[in-house]
């Protein structure tokens, strides 16, 4: 079956590249594979999530969900929603070290 499209340029993005099969990997002309982020990046990134969603967060609570997120900005921002569950329900709501370490044992 031959359908006619415009031309355009397809990006993909994965963290396991392993689950691709070989043919798939092929078809794509310039691999290029990315490193994780640091913890200090993600502890930025994890502050800044804090800030929009308007939680109060402590220094040591940062990069304890840093430290757990695998250098992957998708799931530091899914540890940070589910430690923030947490906090509101097990304690008065501020992240810390140890609510954070609670919430993610």
């Amino acid at each position: 079956v031959k359908i006619d499209l415009a031309r355009f340029t397809l990006v993909a993005a994965t963290t396991r590249l392993g689950l691709l099969t070989n043919p798939l990997r092929d078809r794509f002309g310039i691999p290029v594979r990315l490193n994780f982020y640091t913890v200090e990046e993600l502890e930025q990134i994890v502050r800044r999530g804090a800030r929009i969603l308007q939680m109060p967060l402590g220094d040591d609570g940062a990069l304890e969900i840093a430290r757990r997120a695998r250098g992957t900005p998708r799931i530091a921002g899914r540890l940070l929603r589910r430690v923030r569950d947490f906090a509101s329900v097990a304690g008065d709501g501020h992240i810390d070290r140890k609510i954070a370490d609670e919430a993610l044992t």
